[in-house]
């Protein structure tokens, strides 16, 4: 039987709103012309394109050295528990996992939030109903990441040994390029990416994933 692993945000969660607020909140203070600010619109192409933070500073009229202050503002702000309340569960999340239990079909989330902000998140979206707390696998609240592919890639073998499940009957549903290298790395069945995320379908297209889909409503012909 097939399992599914979901990534949180991109595949679950549309974060779009806490990047462009944090985004438009780094921005505060430096001198800047207001008509240069980027859209929401402009600014999550950029995003999903792989333009950086520093470059999307200075599209936005910074100089180099406020371009630089802003992208160190927006590190910590994107997973900051006040702005995190900005997202928004995707529309046929809901619809998904019913059908996901209706073929008695294993599923888990690993993400790299920290695991407070995910259980956070679980309540605040209502999907305990679907999510057990031993489905969730989240970073440990305190310390800082080194490495996102690597620290990805144990997270997923983890939480595949502590399920009892086969990462050859794994199917994982991930919106970026640590999602992608990381389900390789451990060795899941098929690594399907999701284009509504952080990377575009032409950038996700470069990383060559097993499938690329556009929704969650995708899977109901292929599960």
């Amino acid at each position: 039987m097939t399992n599914v692993c979901f990534d949180f945000d991109g595949p679950l969660i549309d974060v779009t709103d806490r990047y462009y607020r944090a985004y438009l909140e780094s921005l505060g203070g430096l001198n800047i012309n207001k008509e240069q600010i980027l859209s929401k619109e402009i600014f999550w192409k950029l995003k999903q394109k792989r333009i950086t933070d520093l470059e999307i500073g200075i599209l936005s009229g910074l100089n180099i050295s406020d371009a630089k202050n802003s992208q160190e503002a927006r590190k910590g702000l994107t997973f900051k528990q006040e702005y995190l309340e900005s997202d928004k569960l995707f529309d046929d999340v809901y619809k998904t996992l019913e059908y996901l239990d209706s073929k008695e079909i294993n599923y888990f989330i690993v993400t790299l939030r920290k695991k407070k902000q995910l259980y956070h998140a679980i309540k605040q979206f209502k999907l305990n109903k679907y999510f057990e707390t031993e489905n969730l696998f989240g970073l440990p609240d305190v310390g800082i990441i080194q490495n996102d592919i690597q620290e990805k890639h144990i997270m997923l073998v983890n939480a595949i040994n502590k399920l009892g499940l086969d990462p050859k009957d794994t199917w994982l549903i991930g919106d970026s390029d640590t999602d992608i290298h990381a389900g390789r790395l451990a060795k899941y069945g098929k690594i399907i990416a999701i284009s509504r995320g952080v990377r575009s379908k032409e950038q996700l297209e470069i990383l060559k994933p097993d499938l690329i889909i556009h929704s969650l409503n995708e899977l109901q012909g292929m599960l």
